[in-house]
């Protein structure tokens, strides 16, 4: 899957919550057919499917998972060589049994609906200039590449006529959010990230600020919900710093972890269609990574009561449920409504 999608003129400027396929197949190099090259390789794999899985890019090292990949025969459901230079191993692993064993290690699992972000990102290049990543120029590979490892969802801007003359590479540069939060508003996205790495003493400086595009302050400034900087050698190593701290905030921010705050809950939704509207919401909360498991526990008319076994609390799967264009939230409008208790209250229109 290509985690940073390509905006066409023709097409309408709407960005969503994107659905995060292949969270469980991992993609290494591999330097033989060997048995021992195999195996390794294997662990390998798994070690990107929990960094993608947690979101926490040091997660190989802690000793809740050792167990995991030492084992990773036990959850591997099979794997294939993909030719070329270097030779790569595709590797398909069991997501419920993962998901298992990280809710027994209680690591975080950060499911497939992930928030879309759009990039702006200013970087020194190579003939000692500036240069605006796009989806068009060739260092933005890197980006992508690193974006697909850890499973998040990108878009980088048009740079065409009205982006540019709306932003400046100064403005991206020396991060005045102002004209990079206007200029964000066509493409619709969950958050805007603003961004630069720059050469420093033989070493690659980053640093980033993370925006929700509708949150400000009281006096109309945006506030950044996370700022990060640090140093790396290459420059591939800088974006990919960047990259671990993005995934890094979002799992904070939306995985679930057992054992925080988690049981049962209930949950109304208002329906604005028939069984199939029933049955395509049933399936999306069920991809959420909070939810355990859920069964209807009242129908009336076209409202829905369930009844959820979460992991972690209710707080998680509301985050979550802010980012999908189809759900709604919404207020009691009559004293039986509010009879009903404080479960949270939402609109599904599956378009």
């Amino acid at each position: 899957m290509r985690f940073i999608f390509s905006l066409l003129l023709c097409l309408p400027m709407t960005v969503m919550a994107a659905q995060v396929a292949d969270l469980y197949i991992g993609d290494v190099p591999v330097a033989s057919r060997s048995n021992a090259d195999q195996q390794r390789a294997i662990r390998d794999a798994l070690s990107q499917v929990l960094v993608r899985v947690t979101g926490d890019a040091t997660v190989a090292t802690l000793p809740e998972a050792q167990s995991l990949l030492r084992n990773a025969n036990n959850v591997l459901l099979s794997y294939s060589y993909q030719g070329g230079a270097p030779l790569h191993l595709e590797v398909r692993f069991d997501g419920q049994q993962i998901n298992q064993q990280l809710r027994a290690a209680s690591l975080p699992i950060w499911g497939a609906q992930r928030p879309q972000t759009l990039i702006w990102l200013a970087m020194d290049d190579e003939n000692n200039g500036r240069m605006l990543l796009s989806d068009t120029t060739a260092e933005t590979e890197v980006l992508d590449a690193d974006a697909a490892k850890r499973g998040l969802p990108l878009t980088l801007p048009l740079l065409d006529l009205e982006d540019t003359m709306a932003v400046s590479i100064n403005d991206v540069w020396g991060n005045f959010v102002g004209p990079i939060a206007q200029a964000s508003a066509r493409y619709h996205p969950d958050f805007f990230l603003s961004g630069r790495v720059a050469q420093q003493d033989g070493q690659w400086a980053y640093q980033m600020s993370l925006f929700a595009p509708k949150k400000e302050s009281e006096y109309g400034l945006h506030r950044s919900l996370v700022r990060r900087d640090g140093l790396a050698p290459t420059r591939e190593a800088a974006i990919s710093s960047m990259m671990a701290d993005l995934a890094s905030y979002y799992a904070g921010r939306y995985a679930a972890v057992a054992g925080e705050a988690g049981g049962s809950s209930q949950m109304v939704f208002e329906l604005n269609g028939g069984i199939e509207q029933l049955v395509a919401l049933e399936r999306y909360l069920r991809s959420l990574a909070p939810i355990q498991d859920l069964t209807i526990h009242s129908v009336v008319g076209r409202t829905i009561t369930f009844d959820l076994d979460l992991i972690g609390g209710i707080s998680e799967l509301q985050q979550l449920l802010s980012l999908e264009s189809r759900v709604e939230e919404v207020e009691p409008v009559d004293t039986f409504e509010q009879d009903l208790g404080d479960q949270p209250r939402y609109r599904w229109a599956d378009r």
